[in-house]
């Protein structure tokens, strides 16, 4: 059926177009279900036996209800660009508000009071070290707010955000150990660190302290190592006072003082390398043991002095006499009566040297033999003299002058005050330097020999009188005649 308002095709049973909803002009034609000539169906009988419990009376499709299509109105353009303008403008508000928002947050951030943060920050670190000859714990706390540590009873001041407290293993070991004899030893320190108006802040180290080795400091051989030019050597250093004391198994712990300062004179074999073992004890410590390696410089040939330095002179002629190889030719550096001789079959001589200066004034004996390498040895002869006599001769030292001349002024009389710096050897001639310079930005370095007693580390301060007799080493070297402790 053909709807005459939209011309839309509709089925026979619609009543209204389903297309616009208009009423359709004409009733649709129905079936009847008595109509005769229509004509069975082969399942008919079976249809209605599987259907008939789902008819339902009361729904009739052959009747439709009326359909509307509602077609949405185009709005005006005037209409349309309204509604543009509004939302524009909200638009436009909710951006106004929204940055009025943020700017106010923003300044209330700026101006707000920064509360301070009421906790002490702090840190702590544990390192052993040696000092002074020590063993010890080194215990480092730092603090980024933190002004003062407290630590055993002890407080301490923190500086540049950092306290710093060493303790000697001795005295932890002594304080921890609980009277056991164990090796090994826990320590628990508890510390505190306080400021002003903030609530404390606590810490703890802890650590496995094993016990410490007994203390010694070497002052003299410092080296391990040190080459002996004469046939002793003094031997120093220091320990706890009432520490056993054990140099190649023999016991010199009477030799220690109050102060456990120990010092004594070995003889030095003339061999290459001459051991010297330490051992030191002491209560609450480990056992330490400290080798020595005292050397002396070989010969190929050789050739021995009978006299000790310094050899003492009654006059201006000194004799010295001695043993070298038969075939060796000698040499001396000093005046000589004679050409100096050697027996053909022992090796023995005899030689007569001049020492015109009072003091001390050296000789180099040299002896030759074909093949083989010199062997040297050197001797001071001593002209005996009064202090007073000695003093009253004395020269102010022109350091550059001296330095840049090594054979100026050999065998005058000086004088100069200086601090020790390095101490080269001590035994039957104390060799060491001295600086004598007036400015503490620059050292003026002289080097001093000296036979004699005398008990010196390094930052002693002496006055010498001495001769001066060429350089050692690039420095002014002297051969004193009377040291003064400053």
């Amino acid at each position: 059926m053909i709807c005459p308002s939209c011309g839309t095709k509709n089925n026979y049973y619609h009543r209204y177009c389903y297309y616009c909803g208009n009423k359709l002009l004409s009733q649709a034609e129905t079936v009847d279900p008595q109509d005769k000539d229509k004509s069975g169906m082969l399942f008919d009988d079976l249809d209605k036996t599987l259907y008939s419990s789902f008819e339902d009376t009361e729904l009739d499709y052959t009747e439709q209800v009326p359909l509307r299509r509602y077609r949405k109105s185009k709005p005006q353009n005037s209409s349309r660009r309204l509604i543009n303008i509004c939302i524009g403008i909200v638009l436009l508000a909710l951006l106004g508000v929204s940055g009025y928002v943020l700017g106010d947050q923003l300044i209330k951030q700026n101006k707000k009071t920064d509360v301070p943060d009421l906790k002490i920050t702090a840190s702590t670190f544990v390192e052993a070290a040696i000092v002074d000859g020590k063993p010890v714990h080194r215990i480092i706390v730092n603090t980024s707010n933190g002004e003062e540590v407290e630590i055993l009873g002890e407080t301490y001041q923190v500086v540049n955000g950092k306290a710093e407290i060493v303790y000697d293993d001795a005295f932890l070991y002594s304080t921890f150990s609980e009277g056991n004899n164990n090796e090994q030893v826990e320590v628990a320190l508890d510390i505190t660190i306080y400021k002003e108006g903030f609530p404390e802040a606590n810490e703890r180290v802890e650590f496995i302290l094993d016990t410490p080795l007994a203390p010694l400091t070497m002052i003299y051989p410092e080296s391990d190592e040190i080459l002996i030019e004469e046939d002793t050597c003094r031997i120093v250093f220091k320990v706890e006072p009432g520490s056993q004391v054990f140099i190649n198994n023999d016991n010199f712990s009477d030799l220690v003082d109050s102060e456990g300062m120990f010092e004594k004179e070995f003889q030095v074999p003339e061999k290459p390398e001459n051991i010297f073992k330490i051992r030191v004890s002491k209560k609450n410590y480990t056992e330490r043991v400290h080798k020595l390696v005292l050397k002396r410089r070989g010969m190929e040939f050789p050739l021995t002095i009978d006299q000790s330095s310094p050899i003492e002179a009654t006059g201006e002629w000194v004799k010295i006499t001695g043993n070298t190889d038969p075939q060796a030719v000698l040499e001396v550096d000093l005046e000589t009566r004679a050409e100096p001789e050697v027996d053909a079959e022992t090796g023995n001589f005899t030689i007569y040297v001049k020492a015109t200066h009072p003091g001390y004034t050296p000789c180099t004996i040299t002896a030759h033999l074909e093949g083989k390498e010199d062997s040297v040895r050197q001797v001071v002869i001593e002209r005996p003299t009064t202090a007073a006599y000695y003093t009253r001769r004395a020269w102010a030292v022109n350091y550059n002058q001296l330095k840049s001349n090594p054979d100026l002024h050999n065998g005058q009389i000086y004088v100069f005050e200086g601090t020790v710096t390095d101490i080269k050897s001590m035994g039957d001639k104390n060799m060491f330097t001295l600086d004598i310079s007036k400015d503490s930005q620059s050292q003026q370095l002289v080097f001093v020999e000296y036979w004699g007693s005398i008990s010196m580390q390094t930052g002693d301060k002496f006055r010498i009188f001495g001769n001066r007799w060429g350089n050692y080493e690039e420095m002014p070297r002297f051969l004193a005649k009377f040291i003064y402790p400053r």
